[in-house]
């Protein structure tokens, strides 16, 4: 009879711990996420038009992709938040995140993107996974600015091929690891570079 209650106790410490469980962004993590939450992005296409994104809010957060599981894992996400002065192609007028890198359930980190602006919009479902990109050389880029040597290339995954035809559609991203985002490119050859990034006060 002891036996039984021992064990019984046994796999209800053991559920509440799983229940507990909780995957935390390493500093090596954090390190993808390159801004503060209070920057103006002021960006200018290769036919001298101008939009500018401003980076609201950054957001440490614990998300959970298993609620409904009883030993559902919490994972921790850092986001930045942004809103465009041209608006954007969903024709809110809200925020939404620009960039979020984030613990997966199966420990992995994931990089996801979320770029829409007036005329300009990045379609990926899926993340990028931060150690594979890791193991990518970076790309020595030259914009109107100034030169990254730490930029990597985002392209659209391939469920997203059904937005191809749009015609605001963003085929790659430039994303330099210390700065973030410093030019777009969209399938009718416009593309847009980081002109100047603005520290506001806060």
């Amino acid at each position: 009879m002891m036996k039984i209650i021992f064990i019984s106790f046994l796999l209800i410490a053991l559920i509440l711990a799983s229940c507990n469980q909780s995957l935390k962004l390493s500093q090596e993590d954090f390190d993808w996420m390159p801004y503060k939450g209070n920057e103006t992005l002021v960006f200018r296409t290769n036919s001298k038009e101008s939009d500018t994104l401003f980076i609201q809010k950054k957001d440490t957060m614990i998300a959970y992709p298993e609620a409904q599981a009883i030993n559902g894992k919490q994972c921790e996400e850092v986001a930045v938040f942004s809103k465009s002065s041209g608006g954007d192609d969903r024709g809110s007028g809200r925020s939404f995140y620009l960039f979020k890198v984030q613990k997966a359930k199966d420990g992995q980190t994931n990089l996801s993107f979320d770029l829409s602006i007036k005329g300009a919009t990045f379609y990926r479902l899926l993340p990028v996974n931060a150690d594979s990109l890791s193991k990518v050389k970076p790309s020595l880029v030259k914009t109107i600015s100034q030169q990254f040597d730490d930029v990597y290339v985002i392209y659209p995954d391939d469920l997203s091929k059904d937005f191809s035809d749009r015609s605001n559609f963003v085929t790659k991203l430039y994303w330099s690891k210390s700065k973030g985002l410093i030019r777009f490119d969209k399938k009718d050859s416009t593309y847009w570079e980081l002109e100047k990034k603005i520290l506001d006060i806060v």
